[in-house]
């Protein structure tokens, strides 16, 4: 935590000056390889995992519905949809389906 909270605000202000620096043309283009790094990331969980494919699947469906269908939420920023809607669909995941900790497995409690 003593470097990583430092370097996280070193990298982002880096990314803030370089955002307006960067012409329009190459910020689009890297906010579209951003969600192509998370897919990257996402996609061979979601493959290896049922829950985790519900979770991916039940997030998109909640970020549609929370974006056009609900008026109060479709008012918050786009951030503050994906932070809230973060929370709450992994914290459902977690108390409907826990990881089991691997220490724990096959052993009596």
């Amino acid at each position: 935590m003593l470097s990583s909270i430092p370097l996280w605000c070193i990298g982002t202000s880096a990314g803030i000056i370089a955002g307006n620096l960067l012409p329009a043309r190459v910020v689009t283009a890297l906010s579209a390889s951003l969600f192509g790094m998370f897919l990257a990331v996402i996609m061979p969980a979601a493959r290896a995992d049922r829950v985790v494919r519900v979770c991916v699947i039940a997030s998109f469906a909640a970020s549609y519905v929370t974006s056009y269908l609900i008026p109060v939420t479709a008012a918050w920023s786009s951030g503050t949809r994906t932070i809230v809607l973060t929370v709450l669909i992994s914290a459902v995941a977690a108390i409907l389906r826990p990881v089991e900790d691997e220490g724990e497995v096959g052993h009596a409690a």
